[in-house]
């Protein structure tokens, strides 16, 4: 049996960097066996950020893993050695940097570098191309951890669980306030009967999944306006129903995410469903996170709606309207392990 890799992945607690970083784990699990070993780590202030690139970029490469600790409160690092640090978010970039420059090993991070230079890295992860990078990897998606046959799987299997196929469910995937979006109560109200009035339309039930962005008030208007005979089957963020994301996605014949959460959009468009990203009144992204939503939506994977038109554009959700493109048959953890000169051991 071929020896694991040890793999250190960095953490920043944030379930969307997180969900990229156990995406990138599961992509090379397909290869070969990894040991894997996550790390927690905070940064102490946020300008510790123009202190740690102008380090990084500017002065000789790190050799000591102590001064680290000056801008980063960070768990222990495990005995023994390291094959690759892999992690995605900004806040982790440069932890990432520093401790593979300490220890000379190679590493992965998957997102926007914002003026860190590519060079601290084996394999810069990004949706849209960093200029003169040659170890930049462009994805046609962030990584996630949904495995379309698990999908399949777990979708019959709640199917079965929901009284058996002959319902259709569509999937409502709430976030809120965050990413430069702003939910105000008559945007819930909205969603809300919007809900009931495509369930009575298109005849069919929904899944319901909120977090803790969506907050007490969205809870409250949402249970309060959204009809039970409209709703199958629901996860409030906090009641004790955990959220499946594959037997979900893989119930749902189409899938509405609200605007604010790059993961669940990611996660649904993995699952090859219909996407609908859903953009209440108040929406200022940043340039980036406008980009990577026009790149899905010029590669055919997403479709964007203002809440207002959920209502008064229903015949926009006709599943025949819209079959997302299909994704390129690459395998990332095949590509990351030649990045990486590693051999592949599938």
């Amino acid at each position: 049996m071929s020896e694991s890799k040890r793999v250190w992945l960095l953490s920043d607690g944030q379930p969307g960097h997180d969900s990229r970083s156990q995406g990138i784990v599961r992509s090379l699990r397909e290869i070969m066996p990894l040991d894997v070993h996550t790390i927690r780590l905070d940064m102490r202030m946020g300008l510790a950020r123009n202190a740690l690139r102008f380090l990084l970029n500017h002065t000789a490469k790190p050799r000591s893993l102590k001064s680290l600790k000056l801008f980063y409160q960070v768990d222990s690092l495990p005995a023994g050695d390291c094959d690759l640090l892999i992690s995605a978010g900004g806040k982790t970039s440069f932890a990432n940097a520093w401790i593979a420059a300490a220890i000379g090993a190679p590493n992965v991070f998957a997102g926007t570098l914002r003026r860190l230079q590519a060079r601290h890295f084996s394999v810069v992860m990004t949706l849209e191309p960093v200029p003169g990078a040659d170890n930049n990897l462009v994805v046609p998606l962030l990584p996630t951890t949904i495995e379309p046959q698990r999908v399949t799987e777990q979708g019959e299997q709640l199917l079965k669980q929901l009284g058996g196929t002959a319902q259709r469910y569509w999937l409502m995937l709430l976030g809120g306030k965050g990413a430069g979006y702003w939910y105000r109560q008559r945007d819930w109200m909205r969603i809300a009967r919007s809900m009931n009035a495509l369930a009575s339309k298109h005849d069919i039930r929904w899944l319901l999944v909120t977090s803790r962005r969506t907050g007490s008030q969205g809870e409250r208007m949402l249970k309060r306006y959204i009809d039970a005979d409209s709703l199958a089957q629901a996860c409030w963020s906090q009641s004790d129903v955990e959220y499946q994301p594959e037997a979900f996605l893989g119930a749902a014949d189409q899938v509405f995410v609200s605007e604010d959460s790059m993961t669940m959009l990611a996660e649904a468009m993995s699952a090859q469903r219909p996407v609908y990203s859903l953009r209440p009144e108040h929406a200022l992204p940043d340039s980036r996170y406008e980009q990577a939503l026009l790149r899905y939506v010029d590669a055919g994977r997403l479709r964007r709606v203002a809440l207002v038109d959920l209502l008064e554009k229903q015949a926009l959700f006709n599943e025949l309207c819209y079959v997302p493109e299909a994704l390129p048959e690459i395998s990332l953890g095949q590509e990351l392990v030649r990045r990486l000169g590693w051999k592949d051991q599938a």
